[in-house]
């Protein structure tokens, strides 16, 4: 294919006609089944109480999976809209609503893991009874939560900025931030409170009566909600 859209001709030797629809497609389909599984195991494995009520950790759960649902549908419609192709395939038009996509992306995903990691620490709370260091994390949670909101609706000013000035780089009027550096500094942040919130139970764990290969397992079994 080497008819190109709205963003030049292709340079010599790039296939319009290739695009990454089948790995985007696999991940979210894979990624939003494996979350259902897991709220549907978690709902199964609370039901088995006799005593059994919903908390709050469950109701956030329950809210993340539908952010994620929606994070998926975005990823979903962009690819109707060729994202995933080289962007000299691309329409003007195509690489606006893949650009908007991509700015309501960014907020659904702060919302999304700030209802997993709030109910990771609120469960937390429940088992482990633990106080200030589930403070320090749910400040740390909430404030990149407040961050990510406020930095994305004020990167780009005005707010169409962010897709016009590559579609319409000489009549576009508007300034942004650093978006490559946003998006980087986004996700370190969002690893190293990963980290902070796995390493939380640790040491009360440690310290728990059992044999010294149980609490090596049950810290394993902790760590498993790095994947």
């Amino acid at each position: 294919m080497s008819a190109s859209g709205d963003f030049g001709p292709a340079p010599p030797g790039v296939d319009l006609s290739e695009n990454q629809n089948g790995s985007m497609l696999g991940a979210v389909i894979t990624l939003i089944i494996l979350g259902t599984l897991s709220v549907i195991l978690r709902i199964y494995a609370r039901t088995e109480f006799k005593k059994f009520q919903f908390s709050i950790d469950d109701y956030l759960s329950f809210a993340a999976l539908l952010f994620a649902y929606s994070l998926g549908i975005c990823v979903i419609i962009s690819v109707k809209y060729k994202n995933g192709h080289h962007v000299q395939a691309l329409t003007k038009q195509e690489f606006t609503v893949i650009w908007k996509l991509l700015y309501a992306h960014v907020m659904l995903y702060a919302f999304c893991v700030t209802c997993t990691k709030t109910s990771i620490i609120l469960f937390y709370k429940r088992i482990f009874n633990l106080r200030y260091s589930l403070y320090f994390a749910m400040f740390f949670i909430l404030s990149y939560f407040i961050v990510i909101i406020v930095t994305i609706n004020v990167a780009c000013d005005p707010i169409p900025y962010f897709w016009e000035q590559y579609t319409d780089p000489d009549t576009a009027v508007g300034s942004c931030i650093d978006i490559p550096k946003f998006f980087f500094g986004n996700g370190i942040a969002a690893v190293l409170i990963d980290i902070m919130i796995l390493i939380i139970p640790i040491p009360i764990t440690w310290k728990l009566q059992m044999p010294k290969t149980q609490r090596l397992a049950v810290i394993g079994i902790l760590l498993l909600g790095s994947l």
